[in-house]
């Protein structure tokens, strides 16, 4: 086989493998990172009137608290790490982002209509 085309065959090889790795690579990637919003203090305004008509103790009121915070803090990294977001945890200031206030407020059981 003549220099040439040896030269040839190997950087066709070259070049092949070069693009495999290229075709691993990218398939192996995640999808891109996308935001979204949870509006936090809609979220802990109608925590707090549900409580509010409760006749709780002091202490049964910082227990609450504390439960719902812990609670409220799990649900968005669970969120964000599921779907791939970054949340703002305040009305949005970008446009056309998704407001995932609502499924936070399921999942935590809010009462609507406070």
């Amino acid at each position: 086989m003549s220099t040439t085309k040896l030269l040839g065959f190997a950087f066709l090889a070259g070049a092949f493998a070069a693009l495999l790795v290229i075709a691993i690579d990218f398939v192996g990637k995640d999808p891109p990172i996308q935001f979204g919003v949870v509006n936090i203090q809609d979220i802990l305004e109608r925590h707090i009137k549900d409580y509010a008509v409760r006749n709780l103790t002091k202490e049964q009121q910082q227990e609450a608290a504390a439960t719902f915070s812990k609670s409220l803090e799990f649900e968005i990294r669970q969120l964000a790490k599921k779907e791939r977001l970054h949340l703002l945890v305040a009305p949005a200031v970008l446009s056309d982002v998704p407001d995932y206030t609502g499924y936070i407020e399921r999942q935590l059981q809010v009462p609507d209509g406070l």
